[in-house]
């Protein structure tokens, strides 16, 4: 029987291969197989193709597919099968990396793949941290988010808006991440609270395909899923 292979989760940054650790690109020269999900059966991972930008070399990879749908128990199913498939490789003694953008640990599918795996006895796993694309926007724009003794929240904005009423109240700082389904009911209910005016709409961080805006000047635009509000009502 084959030694177990070693299992990492890997982030590989907001977008730009520069952004790509030592560490990460030790890992990912010599890893034997890259699991990459995707969406849809028709898109390629985002990070997969930062990953072969990075890095020149042919890899062997597995594409589980991780639909975009906020049904835990249909999601329960894909993880399930993502983690057999994982299993599978790991069981015939081959290293496998799970890459996913910015950090693995952070609003990541890797964290529910991961919750799987360790239950397997004696398997050796390793976690690679990214930079995050909140850290990423944040650089490129120049601007501090917890500054002295500032106090911030980060938001899923499809599951966390409803919140924001309440925590408005204690906090200086909020990030609103995955802006892109919800974008018009957000910006409502940022003006409601007299917010909009201290937003920042951010989209694209750590690729060529960065800008910053006002919200109003998104109205009517198709809102890319990389993006993100941050709202700064402590240092300007």
């Amino acid at each position: 029987m084959n030694e177990m292979g070693k299992f990492f989760g890997i982030g590989v940054g907001p977008g730009d291969p520069e952004l790509l650790t030592t560490k990460a690109v030790k890992v990912l020269t010599n890893v034997d197989v890259i699991c990459a999900p995707k969406s849809s059966e028709d898109k390629e991972s985002i990070a997969l193709s930062i990953v072969k930008e990075a890095i020149d070399r042919d890899f062997e990879v597995i594409s589980p597919l991780f639909p975009m749908t906020k049904d835990v128990k249909t999601l329960d199913g894909y993880w399930d099968k993502a983690s057999e498939m994982i299993i599978s490789k790991l069981e015939k003694g081959k290293s496998v990396a799970f890459i996913t953008i910015g950090d693995p640990l952070f609003y990541s599918t890797y964290v529910y793949v991961l919750e799987r795996i360790k239950a397997i006895q004696d398997l050796k796993i390793e976690t690679i941290p990214g930079v995050n694309s909140i850290s990423a926007c944040l650089a490129e724009l120049n601007l501090s988010l917890a500054g002295r003794d500032e106090r911030i929240a980060i938001l899923p904005a499809a599951y966390g808006l409803g919140e924001l009423d309440t925590l408005i109240e204690t906090l200086d700082n909020v990030v609103l991440m995955k802006v892109s389904r919800s974008f018009d009911k957000i910006v409502k209910k940022l003006e409601e609270l007299g917010l909009k005016e201290d937003a920042i709409f951010v989209s694209g961080c750590g690729t060529p395909k960065f800008f910053s805006s006002d919200l109003d000047s998104m109205t009517g635009k198709k809102i890319d899923y990389l993006s993100m509000i941050i709202i700064r009502r402590g240092q300007k």
